[in-house]
């Protein structure tokens, strides 16, 4: 039998395993951020609106393996639209058997965005070898960010 790797919506009655493994891919130390409940809570929300942001389970064999966060903008520079992919999570126990790769081709099937783009932290080598073997290429940019001060 072939495992099966499948890539869907997040849903609402997923809001607990979705909790659960956001808790995980923090606590890795993958980013600086610290995000609590709470925050969790309001960008859930945002998740189910479907308005800007996309919330997608990888499933291996039935059973949720990771998770991805993507988001539209668009660009100029891209000449359209592009999916930022914000979040990419797969648990340790499914990492390396193609969970990842299934979620680019999914990505990159997609028909309302131009480009998909990622950021990845500079020490995090086993992203940056699936990245590249996929055909991403460094963009060259800095990233810089700056909280709305009326938030």
């Amino acid at each position: 039998m072939f495992d099966s790797i499948t890539v869907r919506k997040i849903t609402k009655n997923d809001k607990s395993k979705y909790f659960e493994m956001s808790r995980r891919f923090y606590e890795a130390g993958v980013t600086n951020s610290k995000i609590t409940d709470e925050g969790r809570e309001k960008f859930f929300k945002e998740i189910l609106s479907g308005e800007i942001v996309r919330g997608y389970f990888m499933c291996f064999n039935g059973q949720v393996a990771g998770y991805a966060i993507c988001a539209l903008s668009a660009s100029q520079e891209a000449c359209g639209r592009v999916l930022w992919l914000d979040e990419l999570y797969v648990d340790p126990e499914y990492r390396g058997k193609g969970v990842g790769t299934e979620l680019f081709k999914f990505l990159e099937a997609g028909t309302d965005y131009d480009y998909v783009r990622l950021e990845v932290e500079k020490d995090n080598a086993r992203a940056m070898k699936l990245y590249r073997s996929l055909g991403f290429k460094n963009a060259e940019y800095i990233s810089l960010y700056k909280k709305n001060a009326k938030r």
